[in-house]
């Protein structure tokens, strides 16, 4: 006869441990022995990540710029004294540019740059301001007014003054019922 009870008995415990150290050394034979840098590359990605959403609103600049008749990556390369290599560097937007490249690409593309984060403040604020405008409006239900029957209906004459700029009526139906 197999007693039941509310603590588990030692050979369960025994194989729970054992289970669980078969795990570990499972996960320690998939894990690489090689010391690796991924932590501190993730760490500084986070802390890298506004400059480089900056990094790529310049090269969507000169992307737009590079996409008009006349230019390209090569003739960029050519005018800013630098390789190639770098212009691609600078259109897929992983450059680290320094404020002198910055300059260099405002003056010979003819681009704001160094505006960039006024830019998008305004565009976040014009985007607001056509949401609010954007939404539909819809007017507030009115009362069913009573409907007058055809042997009812009474004439109204309506007046406006220009120097009051009011309307006035005049009637024998009562307009606010």
């Amino acid at each position: 006869m197999v007693f039941l009870t509310k603590t588990p008995s030692l050979s369960l415990i025994w194989i729970t441990k054992q289970r669980n150290t078969m795990k570990k050394e499972k996960f320690k034979s998939l894990v690489s022995k090689e010391k690796t840098n991924t932590a501190q590359k993730n760490k500084e990605r986070i802390n890298n990540r506004v400059r480089l959403r900056e990094s790529q609103n310049i090269a969507m600049k000169v992307l737009d710029k590079l996409d008009e008749p006349g230019w390209s990556q090569k003739r960029l390369a050519d005018e800013m004294g630098v390789s190639p290599q770098q212009i691609t560097k600078i259109v897929s937007g992983k450059a680290n540019l320094t404020l002198e490249s910055i300059v260099k690409i405002q003056a010979i593309l003819d681009i704001p740059i160094l505006t960039s984060y006024l830019e998008k403040k305004y565009e976040k604020l014009i985007e607001k301001i056509w949401g609010y405008f954007s939404e539909t409006y819809t007017p507030p239900k009115k009362k069913e007014s009573t409907k007058l029957l055809s042997s009812e209906k009474k004439e109204v004459k309506m007046a406006y003054d220009e120097e009051t700029d009011n309307y006035s009526f005049d009637s024998d139906y009562n307009l606010s019922a």
